[in-house]
């Protein structure tokens, strides 16, 4: 079922949805006192923790530290929202998401114990616009579709919040195109693109599903996000709460090395790292496109230091989204990451 976005959320109604997250969620599942559980989503950019945990990296590190019995497990859910509900719920001790959702829930832990920051960021891609409309062939013509929706994972994914940036350069108006808006997974989106005929025409697109589409020849691209903020900007990151950092400092430390280690099979080895993705994912695009993808370091580049996420704190502070105003992004990554040359 697809829900249409509201709105750009006030932070008072996102904080409602976070109190819900502790209170409205069923009990956390019980693990054993070593399972590292990863909440992820979908896509070529979450590829660094599909390494972790197909590699089983995790379980290598803690060996070499003389851990005994650790496990890493993945979660896979749909949208920055979810990933965010299972980590405040306490169903997974590490989350990844967009920037737009990092940033959200930093400002709505900010000042409790749970107070979420990132670890390390996963990956820079350029987010691609792209439809099937025929009426669609520049940004400035969304003002006039009908029965024309733009899906994106969530309200406060990074698609959503970059297509308001976007709309507020273009128009003044970070609204205007709040009412085309609709909740979707990205392997639902790329069915309904594909088929045709339906009112979701148009793909705020992540790798693999970009290429996926394009290849087709049945959409067109719109507008590529680097061409927006004039260069590479980070897309997902990992994190986690300040309780469970400080609680697990042997943990984090394994943890951090198994990403370490993810982070160089997959910018030694495209090859390696494209067959794990295929592999753990159960993916049907070959591993010879896959490996051209990772190899293109202008389609999507794997490094922990985060990049151009300030602009999304900024706009989302301007638009009262959040409270809390980070003076630089090492406010919303755990003092671990200070040392990386970010942005």
């Amino acid at each position: 079922m697809m829900h249409e976005h509201s709105r750009f959320p006030h932070r008072h109604a996102v904080a409602a949805i976070f109190v819900a997250a502790f209170g409205g969620l069923a009990a956390p599942t019980p693990a054993s006192a070593q399972e590292i559980r990863f909440a992820e989503q979908f896509g070529l950019l979450y590829l660094p923790m599909q390494v972790v945990v197909h590699e089983k990296l995790v379980e290598k590190h803690a060996a070499k530290a003389g851990m005994s019995g650790v496990t890493g497990k993945m979660l896979k859910l749909s949208g920055g929202a979810a990933v965010n509900q299972a980590l405040l719920s306490g169903n997974a001790e590490f989350a990844s998401g967009g920037t737009g959702p990092l940033i959200t829930i930093w400002d709505a832990t900010f000042g409790t114990e749970d107070h979420v920051k990132a670890i390390v960021d996963f990956s820079k891609m350029p987010l691609k616009l792209l439809t099937n409309d025929p009426a669609v062939q520049k940004f400035e013509d969304y003002l006039k579709v009908q029965d024309h929706k733009i899906a994106t994972p969530s309200i406060s994914s990074i698609q959503s919040v970059t297509l308001r940036m976007m709309s507020a350069k273009a128009w003044g108006d970070s609204k205007k195109l709040d009412s085309l808006l609709v909740n979707m997974n990205h392997p639902t989106a790329v069915a309904a693109i594909l088929s045709g005929g339906q009112a979701v025409k148009s793909h705020f697109s992540t790798l693999p599903f970009s290429f996926q589409q394009l290849k087709t020849g049945k959409v067109r691209l719109i507008a590529n996000s680097y061409d927006f903020f004039g260069g590479a900007h980070s897309i997902v990151s990992l994190y986690a709460t300040s309780k469970w950092v400080k609680a697990n400092p042997k943990l984090y430390k394994v943890v951090q090395d198994a990403y370490a280690e993810a982070f160089q099979i997959i910018n030694s080895d495209s090859k390696r790292a494209a067959q794990i993705y295929v592999d753990f994912t159960k993916s049907k695009i070959s591993v010879e496109d896959v490996t051209a993808m990772i190899a293109d370091k202008n389609e999507i580049s794997y490094s922990p230091e985060p990049r151009n996420t300030m602009p999304y704190a900024t706009f989302m502070h301007k638009e009262g989204a959040i409270k809390n105003l980070p003076k630089s992004w090492k406010d919303y990554f755990h003092e671990s990451a200070h040392g990386l040359s970010g942005s």
